[in-house]
């Protein structure tokens, strides 16, 4: 292989690495943002069963 195509496929290796920790950390934003979510929704539940239970 020539010293051109080493350099090549060094450089894809390296753009490919930066686009998966790129995305890798946009599915970790999405995946907190569905937890914050999901137990702001379970909150809101225990919140109105505990009222339903002690008001009344």
């Amino acid at each position: 292989m020539s010293i051109l195509t080493i350099i090549l496929i060094v450089l894809l290796i390296g753009l490919l690495f930066r686009v998966g920790i790129s995305l890798l950390r946009f599915i970790i934003k999405l995946a907190i943002l569905a937890l914050v979510v999901y137990l702001a929704y379970q909150g809101v539940v225990w919140l109105n069963d505990y009222f339903q239970l002690h008001l009344f």
